[in-house]
């Protein structure tokens, strides 16, 4: 066959690949492949048809030969390391992507294709220099994006919207981009502006899922409650597969008052048209489950096993119900087949120990909790259940684990720097603190009514006021680590010179409002600042909004709580993370708190 002949060949093969069509283009390429088995542009080209029929094996060894055969390609390097970072080899791929921008620096594809390996990664402050480096050399809208989804990841939302908004004047037409700085300006807070794109975007096409939920969202926020269900209702007749979509319109009309009834259009729709769609079914489920419904829970997750009965995640779901209404013996016999069935899970095993307990197996909870904590010896939840377990058992090592009286520690942070009264410091912190739920508590997000969680860690908000918070608990974080008693080992063991703040937040609990008993599973010494208590006049429960430690979420008999704190605007609170916490119910109008966690670093 003539050179000319195999060109034509190869280019009938390549054009056959640009129509989407691999196989044929693998048809007409075969024949002559070992004609040109060092011709670098033909195994190249083969790597891209196994490429497109998702055999990434086949697409790695073309892609190396093409290599071997033209050192000084870099296009082919670049292919070689997509290829490298769809199979999760980041390393690699991060050398093959630097040889590919040393012979093309001026490609953009390349320095696009870091950025997006270093983000999989989850290496993200090399991501933002490699993001910087790319805007530098290409400031358009592909790189500012990246750069602001990277600044996203980093939880840096001001910097993301920066980002968002140079991206958008590069390219103002662009619908992606004009959604993309909606959304910064609602991770900001700025969400009267937010809501404004979303509806002008909205007005021109409803056109994805993501779209018509940041819509709802956005109505509900603002009180436009009737809109946002419409819009719901508007949307899952669209996407009528979407849990997302569904779960937030069945959450609504949970919060107006349905009862079991808020999940009825997920029920209309797997009852008549996708009747096998278990994640519908799941999403039903969570949201009866979410709002006290058990029996009506239960009945779903029932119907649904009649689809799936070895489904792990919908046995888990059942087994976790029965728990919840104090049916922990039938809840064990579930949960201990999901672990039989999957004998290398964590979870699974994870998910006998609280129900093991009260089921009066805590001998059988300690075995389990201490064979996970052997590979996760600093997952706190574990420490907490080991610390439980030996509470029923008798065992004389809890007193060691749980010293309430030593181990829980209360400070006055005095007068922060640039302030004259620690009341002027509390009521500016407060002011603050308020601010942050109106922009970053969802009321759809919340867990239940009269409880707020901030959803952004406030550590990245630039506020001086949180560098002054900060400054201020730091001494009393570290002399509270440096008195920690040898014998509490769980907490001591990991003792290093230097700490860090890893994450900062807000909750605010208002008339009835609680916080469920938990503990920090990835902390290691927790805190809490009383930024403001405004407690009734004539409580009812002389202990009410205090917090109280060591009594568990599902707590066995004779597992209460063993110590209460009384809160007081002012008082900084440090305790071990796997100490079991919660508040009890609030009667006066406000308890409003900062709450953070500290690592060795």
């Amino acid at each position: 066959m003539t050179s000319p002949e195999v060109a034509a060949i190869a280019s009938a093969s390549r054009e056959l690949l640009s129509q989407g069509d691999a196989e044929g283009a693998e048809r007409v390429l075969t024949p002559i492949l070992h004609e040109l088995r060092t011709d670098a542009p033909t195994l190249h080209l083969m790597g891209l048809i196994k490429k497109a029929q998702n055999q990434p094996a086949d697409a790695e060894r073309y892609f190396r030969s093409a290599v071997a055969h033209a050192l000084s390609n870099g296009v082919y390097y670049n292919d070689l390391g997509v290829v490298l970072q769809a199979r999760g080899e980041y390393g690699e791929a991060m050398r093959v992507y630097r040889a590919a921008l040393a012979l093309a620096p001026e490609a953009a594809a390349v320095r696009a294709n870091m950025v997006r390996c270093l983000i999989a990664a989850n290496d993200l402050t090399e991501a933002e220099r490699e993001a910087r480096a790319y805007v530098a050399a290409e400031p358009d809208a592909e790189s500012w994006t990246l750069l602001g989804q990277v600044q996203r990841a980093l939880e840096r939302h001001d910097d993301a919207l920066v980002s968002a908004e140079q991206a958008l004047k590069c390219a103002p037409r662009l619908r992606g981009l004009r959604y993309n700085h909606a959304v910064a300006l609602e991770r900001v807070g700025r969400n009267i502006e937010a809501l404004d794109a979303y509806e002008r975007l909205a007005k021109r096409d409803l056109d994805t899922p993501e779209l018509a939920l940041h819509l709802m969202r956005g109505l509900y926020s603002v009180g436009r409650k009737s809109e946002a269900e419409e819009v719901g209702e508007q949307a899952v007749q669209m996407w009528p597969g979407s849990t997302a979509l569904h779960g937030a319109l069945a959450r609504m009309r949970w919060l107006r008052g349905e009862g079991e009834n808020c999940a009825a259009l997920i029920e209309e729709e797997v009852l008549w048209r996708r009747p096998s769609d278990l994640a519908l079914r799941l999403a039903a489920a969570d949201v009866l489950h979410r709002g006290g419904h058990l029996e009506k829970a239960l009945a779903v997750l029932e119907e649904a096993l009649r689809f799936a009965p070895s489904s792990p995640a919908l046995v888990s779901a059942k087994g976790i119900v029965l728990d919840e209404m104090e049916r922990s013996a039938e809840a064990l016999e579930v949960l201990q087949g999901v672990a039989a069935a999957a004998p290398a899970s964590r979870s699974a095993r994870r998910n006998l120990l609280s129900v093991m307990m009260r089921a009066g197996q805590a001998r059988e909870a300690l075995a389990i909790a201490r064979e996970l904590r052997a590979e996760e010896p600093d997952e706190q939840y574990l420490i907490a259940c080991e610390s439980t377990a030996l509470r029923l058992l008798g065992d004389s090592a809890y007193k060691r684990l749980c010293d309430y009286e030593r181990l829980v520690k209360i400070y006055d942070i005095g007068v922060p720097q640039g302030f004259f009264t620690p009341e002027s410091f509390n009521a500016a912190l407060a002011d603050l603190l308020r601010t942050q739920h109106r922009q970053s508590a969802h009321p759809l997000d919340q867990p239940r009514p009269n409880f707020s969680r901030t959803s952004r860690n406030l550590l990245t908000l630039s506020e001086p006021l949180i560098k002054t918070f900060l400054s201020a608990i730091d001494p009393h974080v570290r002399d509270y680590v440096a008195r920690l008693p040898a014998e509490a080992e769980h907490v001591t063991r990991r003792r290093s010179r230097h700490h860090r703040f890893n994450s900062l937040w807000s909750i605010r609990l208002i008339k009835d409002g609680y916080d469920i008993n938990h503990v920090h599973d990835h902390g290691w010494i927790s805190g809490v600042y009383i930024a403001s208590v405004l407690p009734a006049e004539r409580a009812r429960d002389p202990h009410a909004g205090w917090l109280k430690f060591g009594e568990p979420n599902r707590p066995p008999q004779r597992c209460g709580p063993e110590r209460m704190v009384e809160p007081k605007t002012g008082q900084l609170l440090l305790f071990p993370s796997y100490f079991w916490r919660g508040v009890v119910p609030v009667e006066g109008a406000e308890r409003l708190t900062a709450e953070f966690i500290v690592t060795p670093s």
